[in-house]
């Protein structure tokens, strides 16, 4: 794609970084209080990481680094009351869009409303930039840094803080949803479930264990849509990275419908799924009797938005946002029924560049 084919996107999508502020500052309606019943620190079944045991940093949102690939990668590190160093914490790790800066994505998501319901270290990453534009290379390329910045910032996270191996989770909207949809794919020993939000891909090349999904996006959605095209990540990754240099024999996105069945073959479903219609506007797509759970939210003439964060200024634009469903409510509920099998050890010799084979 040349540079001058890219424009009128990327006027489209710089706008995102506004409707990211006003999604931080719009609350989660009915987000439960109270703390999960479910205490990691007695279930013989929880993976301690190697920092369990050191001294706990204080509880708060803090701005860390680390140089991977030889750059200097940025993170906001969210520690929650109540960590105490010794007791494994899950981590939820949550991606940024494209052009949104990462300091948006805690408020975005919700970290905060979800906190004392289910407690969890958060990890808001960068993407690299292109000039000032942060953005994931998450097209399904063989040599992918990204890939090996994750393996990076997860052994970081690892040897410093106590971590639950066995719980570790990534959610994201747009191209930070494509981030996550590749993640499952290539980092499938390291990352237990994912949430892709208006963004959920799978490009067939993936030969790791079966990986629980759960995935949101809107019929009408004009930035990443529905039937395919718009900005996918192998788009994205053309007009910030490759620059029109596309590497040759990349699979092509045939959109949601193809991307969720997909992911219902390799998760080892019954083709058929079964759908509820659960709200006027919302049906609920799930896959039976699968090896991980999938599980696809429609919202019907839904736009490039978060369920359940609704920004009227800016629909003309984004197009619609239910408040039918929450989706940050119902992404940590499903998550916290996750965790890696013990038969599947974490991320054994699984780095970046490769696919995880361990099933084949």
């Amino acid at each position: 794609m040349t540079a001058h084919a890219a424009r009128p996107w990327r006027l489209i999508v710089v706008a995102v970084v506004v409707l990211a502020c006003a999604l931080g500052a719009t609350s989660v309606a009915g987000a439960s209080e109270g703390h999960h019943d479910h205490d990691e620190h007695h279930d013989r079944h929880v993976a301690r990481s190697a920092g369990c045991g050191k001294a706990p940093p204080p509880a708060g949102v803090s701005e860390q680094t680390l140089v991977s690939d030889g750059v200097l990668r940025h993170f906001q590190l969210t520690i929650p009351v109540g960590y105490d160093g010794k007791k494994p914490f899950p981590v939820v790790l949550g991606l940024h869009a494209l052009t949104v800066s990462y300091e948006f994505v805690a408020p975005m998501i919700g970290f905060a409303d979800m906190e004392k319901r289910y407690p969890f270290i958060g990890v808001a990453p960068s993407g690299r930039l292109d000039g000032t534009t942060p953005f994931w290379l998450a097209a399904p390329a063989p040599d992918n840094y990204d890939l090996t910045f994750f393996n990076d910032l997860l052994d970081l996270l690892e040897a410093r803080l106590c971590v639950d191996t066995s719980r570790v989770y990534s959610t994201g909207m747009s191209n930070g949803a494509q981030m996550s949809s590749l993640l499952a794919c290539r980092l499938s020993s390291r990352i237990t479930a994912v949430a892709p939000v208006a963004g959920v891909e799978f490009y067939d090349l993936c030969h790791g264990r079966p990986v629980p999904v759960i995935a949101f996006h809107g019929t009408a959605d004009p930035i990443v849509t529905y039937d395919g095209g718009g900005l996918n990540s192998i788009r994205i990754a053309d007009i910030d990275f490759w620059k029109g240099n596309v590497p040759p024999g990349l699979p092509t996105f045939h959109g949601v419908d193809a991307a969720m069945q997909t992911w219902a073959r390799h998760n080892r479903c019954d083709p058929v799924p079964v759908e509820v219609r659960i709200a006027p506007e919302v049906r609920r797509r799930t896959w039976q009797h699968c090896k991980a759970d999938t599980v696809l939210y429609i919202i019907d003439g839904g736009g490039h938005a978060w369920p359940g964060k609704p920004v009227p200024g800016f629909e003309g634009q984004f197009g619609h946002a239910t408040t039918e469903i929450d989706a940050t409510t119902l992404i940590f509920q499903f998550f916290s029924e996750q965790r890696i099998p013990h038969t599947h050890s974490p991320h054994a010799g699984e780095r970046g560049d490769r696919d995880d084979r361990s099933d084949d």
